[in-house]
């Protein structure tokens, strides 16, 4: 399999949203939407919540083989939060919740790789 860091979405600047392409593999770029791997103006939301980039690495664990590394901010406000759905070539579905509003790497591990699909939802409840 092939790596690749292109992923396509009709929903950039939409608090709701989700962008295909793939597979991306661990080690190679960011991953890179509609062009452009500064994701802050494709991926953001209610409350100044926003995504800058997004990368899938090796990670050494007894389970766990990958891990994604988001960095971007969650929305202000008590208890608001944006929450991420990682998609893999072979099914599997990881989910990661950002609730800091300070920009930061967030991390999900995953057992597979090739990162197939990004689902967002930074929409305040």
């Amino acid at each position: 399999m092939s790596s690749t860091n292109a992923f396509s979405s009709t929903n950039c600047g939409s608090s709701i949203g989700t962008a295909t392409g793939g597979p991306m593999l661990p080690g190679s770029a960011l991953v890179s939407i509609n062009g452009n791997t500064d994701l802050s103006q494709c991926i953001k939301g209610d409350g100044g919540s926003y995504v800058q980039k997004i990368s899938i690495e090796s990670y050494d664990g007894v389970v766990y083989n990958n891990k994604i590394v988001v960095t971007g901010r969650g929305p202000t406000g008590m208890g608001h939060r944006s929450d991420f759905t990682f998609t893999m070539a072979s099914g599997e579905a990881v989910t990661l919740t950002i609730a800091s509003t300070s920009l930061e790497d967030h991390t999900v591990k995953c057992r597979t790789t090739g990162l197939v699909k990004i689902d967002w939802n930074l929409k305040d409840l």
